[in-house]
C-alpha cells in the first residue's frame, strides 16, 4: 500500500475512532464486570462439560472485552489468567480422563488463547496512538469534518461544534452543503481532488446564527484500500477576524497616511536608532547632555528622515516632501535649536515618551521661523527607530504677542501718566513745600551774612537746610518721573513697606482734599518683594485713589481707608485696600475688573482692568468684596523674595537667567481660583 493510502487509511481510522473515544471510557463501567462474569461461567463449564476445547477456546472473549475496555496494560495478566483457568479444569474436570481428544483440544485452545491475547496487545499498541490522535483532533480549535461519498457528514469535532454552532447530533448524516451553505470554486476544487488527492484555499459558510465566515480549508481525498473515493476529510481555521484586524489595519494605515499627507501642520518620522547606539557607547546620560553640546556636533548628523508631508516642504521651503527622506534637518538648525535637540534627546534617555519645545530654523530662503517643536516616540521593534515629529510655525504668534504686550506696556503707562494728571494738584503741593522751605532758608541765610557781624553757624545751618529741602524735592521728582516713565517691565527686589508708605504721602494732599484719613498697618519683619516697582506702585495708588474718591458722598462718620500688608500662607505678599464708604454695587463685586466697567462720569473703565493684568502678570491675584458694615475691601498678592537672586539677570516670566543663576519666588496658577490668602479679603491670614 502507498504511503498516501495509509496515510489517508490512518486520518479516516482516526476520524472513526474519535467518535467512539467517549464509548471506549463508558466502558470501563461495565466492561470489567461482564468480564469476570464470563471468566466465571467458561471456568464453570469448562469443569463440568465434557465439550472441554471448544469451550477453553471462547475464554478469548474475555481478553477481547478486556482490549475493548481502553486498558492495555491489562491485556496480558487477562490471557495469562484465562490460561490458567483453562489448565486447572483440564487436570481437575473428571471428564478429561473419559475424553480421549482432551489434550489435543487443550494443547488447541492454549495456543488459541495465547494467540488472541498476542494479537490483541498488537492492535492494542498500534491503536493507542490513533486514540491519541483522535483525542488531538477534539481539542484543536480548528474544524474537521469528515464526509462520505454522499457528502454527508460522517464525523463533526468539537472544534465545529464551536465554530458553526450545531451539535455533533444536529451534524451527523446530514448533507454538508445542505448545512452550511458553502461558497467556493467547485470546478477548481473537484480538478484539484480528482488530481492531487487534495486542495487548500478559502471557503464561505453560514453558522447557525445565519452569520458569514470566511475558512482557510484543506480538504483530502478518502480512499478505501482498493483506491476508491469514498469521501473527504477536511480541516479548516477561521480567517473572520483575521479578515477584520486586517481590513481595520488597512483602513487605519490609510486614514494615518491621509492624515499625515492631508495635515497643515508639519509633521515628519525620523529614524534615531544610530544616536541611541551612539549614546550608549560613549557613555552619554541626559545629565551631560544637558551640561555639554559636545556630543551634539555628532550625533545630529546620525538621524535619517524616513518620510514627511507637504507642510513640512513648506515650511522649510523645499521643493518636495520626497526630498527630504533619508537627510536630516542640520541644514536649518540655529544656535536655539541645539539646545532644544538636546532637551528631546535627555528626554527620551530619561524613558519619556514625548517632548515639546519651542526653538527656532532657519528655511531654505534664509528667514528665521520660530518652532513649535514635539516629538514622541512611536512603539518599534527597535529603539528609537520611528520618532513622530511635529513642527507648528508659531512666528506670527510670537510677533502678534510682542505686539500686544507692547500695548499693553502703552496702556499701562498712560493710566500712569492718567493717575499722575489726577494728582497733580498733590503733587504741586508736595513740591511747593520744600521749595518754599528753601526760599525762606535762603532769606535767613542771607540776613544772617549781612548782620555786622556775620553768625557763621547759623547760615550753616541755613544752608543744609536747603540742602535737606532740595533732597526731599528731588525725591518728590524721582517718583513722579519713575511712574512716569516708559520702560521694559523687570522684576526687581524692592521694599513693599517703604512702597506703601511713599504711595501714601504721594497720596496725602488729594485725601485731605476729600477729608479722608489713610491709615497704614505693616506686618513686622516683612522679606523683600520681587516684582517690577513701578507697576505694584501703580497698582496700589490707584487702588487707593478709588477708595479715597468712594467716600465723597459718606456723611455721619469717618472717612477712613486702611492700607495693610501682611504674609499668607503660601508665601505671597497681601495688600488689602479697605474704605469705608458706600460699597460696589454689584452683585459680584469682582466684576469691577471687567474692562470699561466705571461708576465715574469721566472714567473709562480700564484702571482696574489695568491693575488686574498687572497682578496676574506678576503670579499673584486680585479680588474685591463688600465688607459686612460698611465699604469694600480691595486685596493683591505680590511674590516675595524667598531666595538668593542676581538682580542683574532678572526675567520675568520663569525667573531663570541666561548665566545659570535660579530666581525663587512663589508662584501661583490662577485659573479658576485664588490663593489662599485670598479667600477671604476681610479675614484674618
Amino acid at each position: 500500500m502507498s504511503d498516501c493510502h495509509r496515510t489517508r487509511g490512518d486520518v479516516d481510522f482516526v476520524a472513526r475512532v474519535s467518535t467512539t473515544t467517549a464509548n471506549s471510557v463508558n466502558g470501563d463501567r461495565w466492561g470489567y464486570p461482564a468480564a469476570a462474569l464470563v471468566l466465571a461461567m467458561l471456568f464453570c463449564a469448562d469443569l463440568w462439560l465434557p465439550v472441554h476445547g471448544p469451550i477453553a477456546a471462547l475464554y478469548i472473549i474475555v481478553v477481547l472485552i478486556i482490549a475493548l475496555c481502553g486498558r492495555q496494560a491489562l491485556v496480558v495478566p487477562a490471557g495469562v489468567i484465562c490460561l490458567v483457568l483453562t489448565t486447572i479444569a483440564f487436570l481437575v474436570s473428571p471428564v478429561t480422563a473419559t475424553n480421549p481428544n482432551a489434550v489435543p483440544d487443550f494443547v488447541i485452545s492454549g495456543f488459541v488463547i495465547v494467540g488472541v491475547t498476542a494479537l490483541a496487545f498488537q492492535l492494542g499498541i498500534q491503536r493507542g496512538p490513533l486514540l491519541e490522535q483522535a483525542r488531538i483532533l477534539e481539542l484543536t480549535h480548528d474544524t474537521v469534518i469528515v464526509r462520505d461519498a454522499q457528502n454527508r457528514i460522517t464525523y463533526w469535532n468539537d472544534g465545529a461544534e464551536r465554530l458553526y454552532g450545531w451539535a455533533r447530533q444536529e451534524a451527523i448524516d446530514v448533507d454538508c452543503h445542505d448545512l452550511l451553505r458553502a461558497r467556493y470554486p467547485e470546478v477548481d476544487v473537484e480538478m484539484a481532488l480528482a488530481s492531487h488527492g487534495k486542495w487548500v484555499g478559502e471557503v464561505t459558510r453560514q453558522r447557525k446564527d445565519g452569520s458569514e465566515i470566511v475558512l482557510a480549508s484543506r480538504w483530502l481525498v478518502r480512499l478505501d484500500r482498493l483506491g476508491r473515493r469514498i469521501g473527504i476529510i477536511e480541516a479548516s481555521s477561521d480567517l473572520t477576524a483575521e479578515r477584520r484586524a486586517h481590513e481595520d489595519r488597512r483602513i487605519s494605515e490609510e486614514s494615518y497616511e491621509a492624515i499625515f499627507h492631508a495635515s497643515p501642520v508639519s509633521i515628519w518620522e525620523s529614524d534615531w536608532t544610530r544616536v541611541l547606539a551612539h549614546f550608549r557607547a560613549h557613555g552619554v546620560t541626559p545629565q551631560t547632555l544637558r551640561a555639554s553640546r559636545d556630543q551634539l556636533s555628532i550625533v545630529r548628523n546620525l538621524g535619517s528622515t524616513r518620510i514627511a508631508n507637504l507642510a513640512t516642504a513648506i515650511l522649510f521651503g523645499v521643493e518636495t516632501p520626497r526630498s527630504m527622506t533619508g537627510k536630516t534637518f542640520v541644514a536649518h538648525y540655529m544656535p536655539s535649536t541645539e539646545f532644544a535637540l538636546a532637551e528631546i534627546f535627555a528626554t527620551f534617555l530619561e524613558g519619556g515618551q514625548m517632548r515639546e519645545v519651542e526653538t527656532q530654523f532657519r528655511t531654505t530662503s534664509g528667514n528665521i521661523i520660530d518652532v513649535l517643536w514635539r516629538a514622541t516616540l512611536l512603539a518599534s521593534e527597535a529603539e528609537w527607530s520611528r520618532v513622530l515629529i511635529t513642527a507648528v510655525d508659531v512666528t506670527d504668534r510670537n510677533k502678534a504677542r510682542t505686539q500686544l504686550e507692547q500695548a499693553a506696556a502703552d496702556l499701562a503707562h498712560a493710566a500712569r501718566i492718567s493717575t499722575l494728571g489726577q494728582l497733580s494738584a498733590s503733587i504741586a503741593h508736595e513740591v511747593s513745600q520744600p521749595l518754599a522751605a528753601i526760599k525762606t532758608f535762603g532769606e535767613s541765610a542771607k540776613r544772617w551774612l549781612a548782620a555786622p557781624t556775620p553768625a557763621l553757624d547759623e547760615v550753616v545751618s541755613c544752608l543744609n537746610g536747603i540742602v535737606s529741602n532740595s533732597t526731599r524735592a528731588s525725591d518728590i521728582l524721582a517718583r513722579v518721573r519713575s511712574m512716569a516713565k516708559k520702560e521694559a517691565s523687570v522684576p526687581e527686589v524692592f521694599d513693599m513697606a517703604e512702597l506703601v508708605m511713599e504711595s501714601v504721602r504721594m497720596l496725602q494732599r488729594e485725601a485731605s482734599a476729600h477729608g479722608v484719613h489713610i491709615r497704614e498697618f505693616i506686618e513686622p519683619d516683612l522679606p523683600k518683594a520681587l516684582a517690577n516697582r513701578v507697576q505694584i506702585q501703580q497698582v496700589t495708588v490707584n487702588l487707593m485713589l478709588n477708595a479715597v474718591q468712594a467716600m465723597d458722598k459718606v456723611e455721619g462718620r469717618s472717612r477712613e481707608v486702611l492700607i495693610s500688608v501682611t504674609l499668607t500662607q503660601d508665601q505671597m505678599m497681601l495688600v488689602r485696600v479697605r474704605d469705608n464708604g458706600t460699597g460696589i454695587a454689584l452683585n459680584n463685586p469682582n466684576d469691577i475688573f471687567q474692562p470699561f466697567h466705571t461708576t465715574k462720569a469721566e472714567g473709562m473703565g480700564m484702571g482696574l482692568t489695568i491693575c488686574r493684568s498687572i497682578v496676574e502678570a506678576h503670579g499673584g491675584a486680585i479680588r474685591a468684596e463688600n465688607n459686612i458694615d460698611n465699604g469694600a475691601t480691595v486685596a493683591f498678592t505680590v511674590p516675595m523674595l524667598i531666595g538668593e537672586v542676581d538682580t542683574e539677570h532678572l526675567q520675568r516670566d520663569d525667573g531663570h537667567d541666561q548665566t545659570g543663576g535660579i530666581v525663587v519666588m512663589a508662584r501661583r496658577n490662577f485659573g479658576s481660583g485664588y490663593p489662599t490668602g485670598l479667600t477671604d479679603v476681610n479675614g484674618d491670614r
